[in-house]
């Protein structure tokens, strides 16, 4: 029975306890880690924690003011640029009115000119019929006359 007891406790140490496992490992991880990388990632955040301090202490604060310092020209800059933008947009806008006038203008032009042709026209075919109408009658006073002229010889 004992010995039964050592052998399930051996089984059940193999097949449960996982702590020789890994400690081994947490050993090659440490050696690995720290020995053969040298500390490589710790300088390595060192540096970055350096620079970082730098950055905050020396070029944040030089940079801050230089800003400071170039905003307003730049924001007096960015005004007159805006306001010279505006007058051009301002001006376009008035020479594209001017071009719809022109142009309205010049289509009342035509339509004027398209109006006093097709009267000409139409003034020249009643002269026309008109000539045609008065040339009939005359030919047909003519007759009449003629037609009289024999009554009366009679």
């Amino acid at each position: 029975m004992e010995r039964t007891r050592r052998d399930l406790s051996e089984i059940h140490s193999r097949l449960f306890d996982h702590r020789p496992i890994i400690q081994a490992d947490i050993r090659y991880f440490v050696k690995e880690f720290e020995e053969k990388r040298g500390f490589r990632e710790k300088r390595g955040l060192e540096n970055v924690s350096n620079m970082i301090v730098e950055l905050s202490e020396q070029t944040l604060p030089t940079t801050h003011e230089a800003m400071s310092g170039n905003i307003p020209s730049v924001l007096a800059r960015l005004e007159a640029a805006n306001h010279i933008t505006n007058r051009i947009q301002q001006r376009e806008q008035e020479a594209d009115q001017d071009d719809r006038l022109q142009a309205s203008r010049e289509r009342r032009k035509a339509e004027w000119e398209a109006f006093v042709e097709e009267q000409c026209r139409t003034g020249a075919e009643v002269e026309e019929e008109h000539a045609k109408a008065a040339e009939w009658l005359k030919e047909q006073y003519a007759l009449m006359e003629k037609d009289v002229a024999k009554l009366t010889m009679f």
